[in-house]
């Protein structure tokens, strides 16, 4: 399926449109509060990571038969990325599939979670166990929104943008040069960091749609990043748990990382989280149940260089060993 992508500075004229197509708008309590004109109609989820769970889908779901949704209807997520995860699931799901559009309000949504039909809900304690590839039919994204962001907010969507511009020499280089822009919230900065996330994902997802390969690489910091968030309870912001993943693996693999090259990336993830505390027992056991590994290994992708992302295998003792290590780096520098 392919997604029809709109994005810009105030596009709300659009968003009325595309509304008004769909016969169920979703959204979070939180949305509705800052945006009731928008959702008077809308079926209000919890918001939080911690409701992006089976309860709140089969809810979802059992309200999409109460109003008598057909197979040729369309649903609208217009929310952050739980939002959009769970009303993606679930439009995947019923009647065995109905179209959907998404629209994000979130700087993670829109720079990561709207694009690339990734849906999922957290099971057993796992991060984004039960989901399917299940594109929007559209993807509307409209910069208002993130004047009504909170900091943390901000701070989450900085992750998503930090690992993003990783993936190219190009987007490194612009991030390096707008960093203390962004870090005072300068709108002009953090809109062209957005554009530029969103042509880079484009491009990787477009090459490889279900993660066979190359959209592996979108996957930095995650293994980590993931299982910090599950151990702590979803208490920080995913964008947070990122950027803790992304310094954790490169000191644990400090060894292949240009030298440049990490101190630059430790220097940038310190200006905005402090190294985690988890234990490596904890981690590894929730790294290990990542769905990128294969085997007994665990894989984490990482960045030795910008524009260089690579596929490292770590059997489970040794990444225990090293995350040991590199907790041990990171406190010191």
């Amino acid at each position: 399926m392919t997604t029809n992508l709109l994005y810009g500075k105030d596009i709300r004229s659009d968003i009325d449109v595309a509304l008004s197509l769909c016969a169920m708008v979703v959204t979070d309590d939180n949305v509705a509060r800052l945006y009731p004109e928008l959702t008077k109609n809308a079926f209000v989820i919890p918001a939080g990571e911690k409701n992006k769970n089976q309860q709140t889908l089969f809810v979802l779901l059992t309200e999409m038969n109460a109003r008598g949704l057909k197979r040729d209807d369309k649903i609208a997520a217009l929310g952050g990325g739980v939002v959009g995860d769970i009303v993606g699931l679930a439009a995947s799901l019923y009647m065995r599939g109905i179209a959907w559009t998404c629209i994000p309000t979130t700087l993670l949504a829109m720079v990561d979670s709207s694009m690339g039909g990734k849906t999922a809900i957290d099971f057993l304690d796992v991060k984004n166990l039960i989901g399917a590839f299940y594109p929007p039919e559209r993807v509307i994204i409209s910069y208002h929104f993130l004047e009504t962001l909170y900091e943390e907010d901000w701070l989450c969507g900085y992750g998503e943008i930090i690992k993003t511009c990783l993936l190219t020499e190009k987007s490194f280089d612009l991030l390096t040069e707008n960093l203390d822009r962004i870090a005072e919230y300068d709108r002009d900065a953090v809109y062209e960091l957005i554009e530029k996330c969103i042509e880079i994902k484009q491009a990787v997802v477009k090459a490889d749609p279900k993660e066979k390969c190359l959209r592996k690489i979108l996957n930095v910091g995650h293994t980590v990043g993931h299982a910090l968030e599950s151990a702590d309870g979803y208490k920080s912001t995913h964008g947070e748990y990122v950027l803790k993943g992304i310094m954790t693996e490169c000191a644990m693999c400090k060894d292949i990382v240009d030298e440049d090259f990490y101190d630059n990336i430790i220097s940038i993830c310190r200006r905005f989280v402090t190294p985690p505390r988890t234990s490596a027992n904890n981690v590894k056991q929730r790294a290990f149940q990542d769905k990128k590994n294969y085997g007994e290994m665990i894989t984490v992708m990482l960045p030795a260089a910008a524009g260089e992302i690579l596929h490292v295998r770590i059997a489970q003792d040794d990444f225990a060993e090293r995350y040991d290590k590199a907790i041990k780096e990171l406190k010191r520098v």
